[in-house]
Order: structure tokens, then C-alpha cells, then sequence
């Protein structure tokens, strides 16, 4: 039963982890250290809400943890640093949808590997998990405005990217 449920929910947890990890290793291990949170806590699934959306969120947890863990292996500290004076609001740096949903998904995950780990997370969180800047800041142990900020710095490299990438399409094309 527990090999027909993982590989029922691989793919499914895959596609999360995926988004988080800077590799399809890492990745992979990622959705098996879920699985083994999953096994361990099925008991406490109370069936109230999606079931599915249970394990998407101990994914995006293990995801975090071992974002944490890596980065304290590196030597980086999360900073609590607040932004005073941070426009939210700025949509100077706002990436077109219609941009992206023309991209395959393997392009889309090249483009959100090339940005920094705390930067990567908090774009996910916010844009494909629809958390709020004050739940990001629980979970990742930042400050609200810190995720205010990260979001912005993702969204301003992802513009810069993405234009690069179709300045190179228009050259190669000529």
C-alpha cells in the first residue's frame, strides 16, 4: 500500500519540490524525506480540507528545511533585516504572464534555479502556494518586510532574466 500511495503522489510532490531545490537530486530527495514526514504523521490527518493539499504543504515544509540546512551549511544567516521604507506596491519590476505561460515548465524551472535560495522560496510561496508575506516570514523565520523584499529582488531578477533570454532568442534568430 505504501509503494502504490508513493508513487501515486511522486509525481504530484515532485512537481512541488521541484520548484524549491536547485536540482532534480536534490529534489528527489526532498520528496522522499516528505514521504517519510508523510508516513510518519498520516495519523494525523484530521480529513478536514484537501488531502492533497496536506501533503503539498509538508512538501513545501521539508523544502524550507532543507533550504535552512543548506544555507547554515554554507555559513549564511538568514537575515531578520528590516526594509523601512519598502514600497510594495512597486510594480516596476512586474514579469508578464503571458511571458511565462508561453514557457515549457523545464525553462521556467531553469529560470527560477538561477535565483538565490531565499529569494527562489519566498517567490514559490507567494506566487504558486498563494501564502501571505506573514506566513512566509513564520515559516522561513524572517521578518514580514524581508519577504516583501526578497519577493521584489525575485521578481526583479526573473525580469532581468527573462529579458536576457529573449535578447539571445532575437540574436540567435537573426
Amino acid at each position: 500500500m505504501q509503494r502504490e500511495f508513493y508513487y501515486h503522489y511522486f509525481p504530484i510532490l515532485m512537481r512541488v519540490a521541484i520548484r524549491y531545490a536547485n536540482g532534480r537530486e536534490d529534489a528527489e530527495q526532498w520528496v522522499h524525506d516528505a514521504f517519510l514526514k508523510i508516513f510518519s504523521s498520516l495519523q494525523h490527518f484530521g480529513w478536514q480540507g484537501s488531502f492533497e493539499g496536506w501533503l503539498k504543504k509538508i512538501t513545501v515544509r521539508t523544502c524550507l528545511d532543507n533550504i535552512r540546512k543548506n544555507n547554515t551549511q554554507k555559513n549564511e544567516v538568514m537575515a531578520n533585516t528590516v526594509y523601512n521604507g519598502y514600497e510594495a506596491a512597486d510594480n516596476s519590476h512586474y514579469i508578464d504572464n503571458e511571458v511565462v505561460a508561453k514557457m515549457s515548465s523545464a525553462a521556467l524551472i531553469q529560470l527560477l534555479n538561477t535565483l538565490p535560495d531565499k529569494q527562489k522560496a519566498v517567490f514559490n510561496l507567494h506566487i504558486f502556494e498563494d501564502y501571505s508575506h506573514k506566513e512566509i516570514a513564520v515559516l522561513m523565520g524572517i521578518t514580514e518586510n524581508n519577504s516583501y523584499w526578497l519577493l521584489h529582488q525575485a521578481r526583479k531578477n526573473l525580469k532581468e532574466n527573462i529579458s536576457i533570454s529573449n535578447k539571445k532568442k532575437e540574436l540567435s534568430h537573426e
